[in-house]
């Protein structure tokens, strides 16, 4: 499903736009919008996980201990 909307872009972006053909401008602004939207969800994740990386306490067992642990306590 398609939408259609109304965008206010600058004088010089603008002029890039008028260069790509006019078939290709909306795949342009879809593709260009979608990877934006990506890298900001990442970049959101990645703060929330430093936060909480921060408030953690460190293991006081090996790794292999904790998955080992945690295994059994599924049984």
């Amino acid at each position: 499903m398609s939408h259609r909307i109304n965008i206010v872009l600058d004088d010089a972006v603008w002029a890039q736009l008028q260069e790509i053909p006019h078939g290709e401008r909306s795949k342009l602004i879809n593709q260009s919008l979608a990877e934006t939207l990506a890298r900001r969800r990442r970049m959101e994740a990645f703060a929330r996980i430093r936060e909480r990386s921060i408030t953690m306490e460190p293991l006081e067992m090996s790794t292999e201990e904790w998955i080992r642990q945690d295994r059994d306590n599924r049984k």
